[in-house]
């Protein structure tokens, strides 16, 4: 059964250092108390398709990471350019130490 089913827009997304727009997140536990997440986004086909990091921010300005594994994908609906992509959570997502301030 599942549990503690959130669900939530993270937005200057990247993909393996690459940027790819938004994502949709949902954040559950399982049966185990474990928990699981899936990435839903459009992009760009020319994007190399693939497990990788992705890093995003939430609502709230928390910038969040982890490792995915390529699920499913769908074409999307902009003629082709795009494809619909679910990806897998592989481990927590997790609160991305914000980076130090540039030295002046």
């Amino acid at each position: 059964m599942v549990q503690k089913h959130r669900r939530f827009a993270l937005r200057d997304v990247t993909l393996g250092g690459i940027a790819v727009g938004g994502a949709t997140i949902d954040l559950w536990h399982d049966e185990a108390g474990t928990e699981r997440w899936c990435a839903r986004l459009l992009m760009p086909v020319s994007h190399e398709l693939g497990d990788g990091r992705l890093l995003g921010t939430a609502p709230g300005g928390d910038r969040l990471a982890g490792v995915v594994r390529l699920g499913d994908t769908t074409a999307g609906p902009r003629g082709g350019r795009h494809v619909l992509a679910q990806l897998y959570g592989e481990g927590p997502l997790v609160a991305e130490p914000e980076a130090p301030p540039e030295p002046a």
